[in-house]
């Protein structure tokens, strides 16, 4: 008798189990479903609202970071769609600017996004990711957001930029995200070279000649080149391949076109710049009850063919207008 009550237990319990287990697992799955269509603001509002009812549930951290990459990918978007309505063929004003921006916050969560009007545009915060550092930091998904900060505040003089960096890579030192890190680092220590050679009165104010200051800016350029080689021993992942192409660029005095850091006109990119994979509106086929992966770096892709230069080492032009002031 106690042997059948024992086994009917154990089998209720068993399916018990199954039965939470099949409900959690399904929680995102609405969200995943519209990524799987293209329907990427459906699917962002999902996981911003989602995370927002469920503060503390098991898949929070996730779907905060679904939340925050889709926003990440969509802002260039909603800035491009705001800026039409506002002043494309119309006199146009910052606060037609600000109402979308009004809208936008209401629907994905106050703070989102904020109206750069310098610029004209419209950016994502990564609110959601600061909640998941701020909440979750124990996370697997605490060293993407400390990554994704990190990346909006790159804009200064080097002896503020480099530390936090140095900072990043104590924290994360080993694994994908110290790659990643080491991959930033070497990039800044490139835009470094390229300001001092470049747009050099911006620092110097005419007080130092020019031979003194390409002495000055060497050492930024030979410890980029000495971390993209690091890097290059790691020849499957998207940080090796994409130091492979950036040292070939460097070690022939030219530059790739890009400036992440320092100045105030620099851009980080979105999180794909850094291998992270993003949402795309492309369709894919995802079967029946279940989801795409929720983190993980995209497959490499074949390394495109160098820049053309002029003469050699004479280094591409990045922009035709100075930058502002890094301090």
């Amino acid at each position: 008798m106690k042997k059948t009550i024992y086994v009917t237990a154990m089998s209720f319990l068993v399916l018990l189990s199954a039965i939470c287990s099949e409900s959690f697992a399904g929680e995102l799955d609405t969200g995943y479903s519209f990524e799987a269509q293209g329907r990427l603001e459906d699917a962002a509002e999902f996981f911003c609202s989602w995370s927002k009812t469920n503060p503390s549930a098991r898949k929070t951290p996730e779907a905060l970071l679904r939340c925050a990459r889709l926003l990440d990918t969509l802002s260039e978007s909603f800035s491009e769609k705001a800026e039409k309505r506002c002043y494309w063929g119309k006199k146009g004003s910052p606060a037609c600017m600000h109402q979308d921006v009004s809208k936008l916050n209401a629907k994905y969560g106050a703070g989102s996004f904020k109206y750069e009007h310098s610029i004209l545009y419209i950016s994502y915060t990564g609110i959601h990711y600061r909640e998941i550092l701020n909440r979750f930091s124990r996370s697997k998904y605490a060293a993407e957001a400390d990554f994704y900060i990190l990346l909006r505040e790159l804009v200064g003089h080097p002896d503020t930029i480099l530390p936090r960096i140095k900072g990043f890579l104590s924290r994360h030192s080993g694994g994908e995200w110290n790659r990643k890190g080491l991959l930033l680092w070497a990039r800044v220590n490139e835009d470094i070279w390229y300001v001092h050679r470049k747009w050099s009165w911006v620092l110097y104010n005419y007080q130092i000649s020019p031979d003194e200051l390409t002495v000055r800016a060497e050492p930024y350029r030979q410890e980029a080149l000495r971390t993209y080689k690091k890097l290059m021993g790691n020849k499957k992942t998207f940080e090796g391949q994409s130091a492979a192409r950036e040292y070939a660029i460097l070690n022939a005095g030219r530059d790739d076109g890009q400036i992440y850091s320092i100045v105030n006109d620099s851009n980080a990119g979105t999180i794909e710049t850094w291998g992270i994979q993003a949402p795309s509106a492309r369709r894919t086929v995802v079967a029946p009850g279940s989801s795409p992966g929720g983190y993980q770096s995209p497959a490499v892709t074949p390394a495109p063919t160098l820049p053309p230069a002029g003469n050699a080492g004479e280094p591409i032009e990045k922009s035709s207008k100075m930058p502002q002031r890094w301090n």
